[in-house]
């Protein structure tokens, strides 16, 4: 009898432990998506204050390591933008393939592109990217850095028109949008759900006034404010964090601004094989470890809620526990998440996705448990 009695006991605790974890998540999770994720969905850009300053000349950086196919892809379309005045500055960081050649050819009809080339074998103060971008900045002729990859291409002839036109007075940093290029794959429908998800996070924070990364193909701020934090040199012996970690050290509320105009998105491919795209998310998480105590609680909070959201729900139902209040709370989420996020891809030009946020807000369970190593490690020998 007291052993039947002390299973009991155990099953009613276990039972009230996950109908716990669920409402406990469930909470915190209709408070990230009702109150700091819907503002942004509700955000007019045509409201947000322009600065009333002149247009300033511009360097754009890109930075090349084996790049020669998507340089002859791309670069025609960076060098033929509507802009008075601006600079194309490319860093060839020690490329063996043919990206040098592409690279002369393009001088030989552009006269405004620059070309800084980097040896393999140059002596190297810091790690991957960064070297080389630190390189691009150090050489580069205006205070204005408008930063993308070699790999993307530009939504319109106006991408450093509506860029710039975001910075101005305390302005001093304009986070940009880089989707992917749409085809008819589940991965790609996949990345371009985890794009818009990442930037319902980082946009939001921006607008909430906490801003922690912008994504380095599509970003720009003043050299000045590269200078005045002796530019990647707090964190130069991690190899990522170009964008996301600079940001995080020198962006706050009152010099960082958001540009949302579709004719300044930086579109690129999508990885077409999963073990690739994996590569690139796994690398991308790597900083991650590296943020503000504060950053590392927000993006903590939101992730570790929808996983115990999804793992309490799974195993209340598994067990049948509870449940009109577990479906009732599982809907009353869901619901929220599709206003949002639906709000928020019509705003991003990703409404096709739609149908497909119950599915892929599922997967992100998945998604998380893979990507916790590269949290976990902080760090990795990837150059870009």
């Amino acid at each position: 009898m007291k052993l039947q009695l002390m299973l009991k006991l155990i099953i009613l605790h276990m039972e009230s432990v996950i109908i716990g974890a669920l409402l406990i998540s469930g909470i915190v999770q209709l408070i990230y998506w009702g109150v700091i994720f819907m503002r942004f969905a509700w955000h007019n850009p045509e409201k947000q204050a322009k600065p009333n300053t002149s247009p300033e000349p511009i360097s754009v950086i890109i930075c090349a390591k084996n790049e020669e196919e998507n340089l002859r892809e791309n670069l025609t379309h960076i060098l033929r933008q509507e802009y008075f005045d601006y600079e194309v500055l490319v860093v060839n960081d020690g490329s063996t393939d043919g990206t040098a050649q592409v690279l002369s050819d393009f001088q030989k009809e552009y006269t405004h592109l620059r070309v800084l080339h980097i040896p393999a074998d140059a002596s190297r103060k810091m790690k991957g990217k960064k070297y080389a971008l630190s390189q691009g900045i150090e050489v580069s002729k205006h205070e204005l850095l408008l930063l993308t990859d070699a790999d993307c291409q530009p939504a319109s002839r106006y991408w450093i028109q509506g860029m710039q036109a975001v910075i101005g007075g305390e302005k001093q940093i304009g986070l940009g949008y880089g989707p992917f290029f749409t085809i008819d794959r589940h991965l790609n429908r996949f990345a371009r759900f985890e794009t818009v998800y990442t930037a319902i996070q980082y946009f939001s924070a921006a607008i909430w006034g906490f801003p922690y990364m912008g994504v380095g193909r599509n970003l720009i701020y003043k050299k000045s404010l590269y200078v005045e934090n002796e530019g990647f040199k707090k964190h130069a012996h991690i190899t990522s964090g170009d964008d996301d970690l600079f940001m995080s050290e020198v962006a706050t509320k009152d010099n960082t601004t958001i540009c949302l105009e579709k004719s300044c998105f930086m579109y690129s491919k999508s990885e077409i094989r999963p073990t690739h795209y994996y590569k690139i998310k796994y690398r991308h998480n790597t900083t991650g470890s590296h943020y503000k105590s504060m950053h590392k609680l927000f993006l903590g909070g939101l992730s570790l809620s929808h996983f115990m959201f999804y793992l309490s729900f799974l195993t209340a139902i598994i067990l049948h526990l509870s449940i009109e209040t577990t479906v009732s709370l599982y809907l009353m989420r869901l619901i929220l998440v599709l206003i949002v996020y639906a709000k928020t891809a019509q705003k991003l030009h990703e409404h096709h996705l739609t149908l497909w946020i119950p599915i892929f807000d599922f997967l992100l369970l998945f998604y998380f448990i893979l990507l916790t190593p590269a949290l976990v490690s902080g760090n990795t020998k990837s150059w870009k």
